[in-house]
């Protein structure tokens, strides 16, 4: 999968690339960044600068200001500035400032925001611009993930597409595709290959496929999206599919503490090699387990009662091998609050359990300072011991 910023550049845009909090930047938090420059316009030199003449936390009222300039208007203007350039133009602009750590001063942005989306449309941008309004992922450390609304918008952000005028002329039943799919399961692959025909790129698909399944892991939005796709077969683990059926799991059944000690002994497996730093996690409590539900129909059915395959025959039985639940934590030292999603595997008797399943539900702050610099990746398990 081609990064579409050299490929753009290859093509002849101007590219911009706007983050207002490059020390957690999209590929610099855990990860290595880039080696060289990934876009004409580039803004973290300068977001770096700022911030290393402490004027980010300096004075209490300029938390979100750059001078007297509030951070989401600077980025909007620049923003602005770049589109109103000739030729053509590719801009990502992510605006995380205002909401990372508190989302409560979030109508701070409203007037601007509306602002900004008249003068785009004013200006006549609409007729061959593709516009994606987005967020990355809901509150993740606010109280309000500790509801079922929460829980969603960690898992369902905001999506919004407007597509150009031309496009549409262009391909009369892409608008049509795009309103149904707002109902379907969808996918940031998806995104990625709505933009690849959005520019008439095919050639760049990436035609992976989940093993066993027969769609491709990233569809085009501008083409009808199967509504029967499953989170199996866009990619999606069950920790983070919104589309599965959960029931509780009483306190008096086996697996309801086991679940949470295989969690606990997992978070401590991957601390282990820093033991001399990270003090082990103990469990504290146990909010709740859940286990899903498979599909009843989809587990019991035997085959087509009709010759077209349309009626489908169900009272089979299946034995089911693999059980996924779910459970939230607290452990200490400290109050560290986990949720996750964990194989049972019946045969074996035994739990699986990925990293990539685990969410900290609550901020660590500076709980792992002693590893942060070397260790990111295991920030949100470790309780440095000093």
């Amino acid at each position: 999968m081609p990064f579409i910023f050299y490929k753009l550049k290859e093509d002849g845009y101007r590219t911009a690339y706007f983050e207002d909090m490059p020390w957690i930047g999209t590929f610099q938090y855990r990860f290595k960044g880039f080696r060289k420059q990934p876009a004409d316009h580039y803004l973290r030199s300068f977001y770096l600068e700022e911030s290393s003449r402490g004027s980010l936390w300096k004075f209490k009222d300029t938390r979100y200001c750059v001078g007297a300039t509030p951070r989401f208007k600077l980025m909007m203007n620049l923003t602005d500035q770049f589109l109103r350039l000739d030729g053509k133009r590719f801009c990502f602009t992510f605006i995380a400032d205002i909401t990372h750590d508190d989302f409560n001063v979030i109508g701070a942005a409203d007037n601007a925001t509306v602002d900004f989306l008249r003068t785009f449309k004013e200006a006549g941008r609409m007729k061959d611009t593709l516009l994606f309004v987005m967020g990355d992922h809901g509150a993740r450390y606010a109280q309000v993930r500790s509801t079922l609304q929460g829980k969603f918008e960690e898992r369902l952000p905001l999506m919004a597409i407007v597509l150009p005028e031309d496009l549409k002329k262009k391909r009369p039943n892409a608008q049509a595709a795009l309103e149904i799919n707002a109902d379907a399961l969808t996918t940031p692959h998806d995104i990625y290959a709505t933009v690849l025909d959005a520019l008439d790129w095919r050639k760049h698909w990436n035609d992976f496929k989940i093993p066993g399944a027969d769609l491709r892991r990233g569809l085009s939005l501008l083409e009808p999206v199967p509504r029967n796709r499953s989170c199996s077969e866009a990619g999606i683990e069950p920790h983070w599919c919104a589309c599965l059926t959960w029931e509780n799991v009483p306190e008096n059944d086996p697996l309801y503490k086991r679940v949470a000690e295989e969690l606990v002994r997992y978070i401590n497996q991957l601390t282990e090699k820093q033991r001399s730093l990270c003090t082990p996690r103990t469990l504290t409590s146990i909010d709740w387990v859940m286990k899903q539900l498979p599909n009843k129909n989809m587990m019991s059915f035997v085959a087509s009662k009709d010759a077209d395959g349309y009626v489908g025959k169900f009272g089979g039985k299946v034995d089911v091998q693999k059980e996924v639940y779910q459970v939230k934590i607290v452990v200490g030292p400290g109050v560290g609050v986990y949720e996750a999603s964990l194989t049972y595997l019946k045969k074996e008797n035994k739990f699986e359990v990925n990293y990539r399943d685990i969410s900290r539900t609550n901020a660590y702050n500076d709980e792992p300072h002693c590893i942060s610099a070397q260790h990111p990746h295991l920030n949100m398990y470790c309780y440095c011991n000093d």
